[in-house]
């Protein structure tokens, strides 16, 4: 439009230039026809100024406008590259929470395969206590100090912690995220899909309700239980539990998997920006934040399920320790054993014996 408008002026500066020079030229002669030509010559010259004055007028509102709105949009750009400047550094330093995490979920990944091996240990010889054989003396040997079920219990609390861990990790990443989306203009924001950030793929949210339900129905058959019944109630107290942590090892595998999802989306969000690739970024971002907090979920879940699993090698131990398995006469309880069990020395029987009367005798 101002090339046309200065194209426009220009041609009518070439006017005014011609009637200029007719004017100044102006002969006397004919006098009648040549002044009725150098009145028209001096209006047209006055008209023609009067339309230049007008043009230029015009386009020097226009090439204003013009330069506000280069000045407007050089804000605004810089606004939108200082936004995703910020958003970037807010993912680099996610790069800390994510490593953290994934190192955690592997700590508490090896807290299980061990917890696992311990609580099946427990499992057998609780089974084979219920038998009368040498395994019997073995598995009462084992036990009677009780460190088994305390390390058992010990690992399920430190896999806990490490979750309760984990879950800060996430929540920080999440913040972080989230902060340097909010502070992207809203005009690089405006069209994002409603599901932004969800993946077909996605796995359904962790439920462990029903696992809790069942753990505690075991917990309550435990708590229940008399002498008679205690130890094939705990025996399948530690099945359940066993069962349940494996449960859990599988959920943080899980979780690691999405820690490492966030990586990959954060190594993308890290390259070459144009304002064409723009969406798509922020849908990254906006990833990230669902990752997070599918990651969150799972080990609230994770968090749950341990806790319940606590709860019954809790009730094990108390259980088995309110609960006076060896009778006044001792002697009686060694012969018995000692006619059904051949091959066993009375020593060790009686060795066995009072092991297990300072673990199973009430406590004071």
């Amino acid at each position: 439009i101002c090339k046309e408008m200065f194209e426009t002026i220009r041609t009518f500066s070439n006017d005014v230039t011609a009637v200029s020079e007719a004017i100044k030229n102006f002969q006397l002669g004919n006098m009648v026809g040549k002044i009725r030509d150098l009145v028209k010559n001096i209006w047209r010259c006055l008209r023609l100024s009067a339309l230049i004055r007008s043009f230029s007028l015009q386009v020097g509102k226009l090439i204003k406008w013009i330069i506000q709105l280069f000045k407007t949009a050089s804000e605004k750009l810089s606004a939108v590259w200082g936004a995703l400047a910020h958003a970037k550094d807010c993912l680099s330093d996610c790069v800390r929470h994510i490593a953290q995490a994934m190192h955690l979920c592997d700590k508490a990944n090896d807290k299980s395969v061990t917890l696992i091996d311990t609580c099946e240990e427990i499992q057998t010889h609780l089974g084979n206590i219920t038998k009368v054989n040498k395994s019997s003396i073995v598995s009462i040997k084992d036990l009677a100090d009780g460190d088994e079920i305390r390390t058992a219990i010990e690992l399920a609390t430190n896999m806990d912690d490490i979750i309760l861990a984990a879950i800060r990790k996430v929540v920080q990443m999440i913040k972080k995220v989230t902060e340097g989306f909010n502070n992207l203009p809203n005009v690089i924001k405006e069209g994002l899909p409603e599901d932004a950030g969800t993946s077909g793929d996605d796995p359904e949210p962790a439920d462990v309700e029903d696992d809790v339900r069942l753990l505690n129905r075991c917990r309550g058959s435990i708590e229940k239980s008399n002498a008679l019944t205690t130890v094939q109630a705990s025996a399948e107290g530690f099945s359940d539990v066993k069962l349940k942590i494996g449960k859990c090892r599988d959920m943080i595998t899980e979780s690691r998997g999405f820690a490492e999802s966030c990586n990959g989306t954060i190594e993308s969000f890290m390259g070459v920006w144009t304002l064409e690739d723009a969406m798509s970024h922020l849908i990254e971002m906006m990833r990230l934040v669902k990752l997070g907090e599918m990651m969150k979920q799972f080990a609230q879940e994770i968090k749950r399920l341990i806790k319940a699993n606590i709860a019954v090698m809790k009730a094990v131990m108390k259980k088995i320790q309110e609960i006076d398995f060896i009778p006044d006469d001792m002697d009686d309880v060694v012969d018995s054993i000692k006619d059904s069990i051949k091959g066993v020395e009375i020593d060790d029987i009686k060795d066995v014996g009072k092991k297990l009367g300072r673990f199973f005798k009430k406590k004071g």
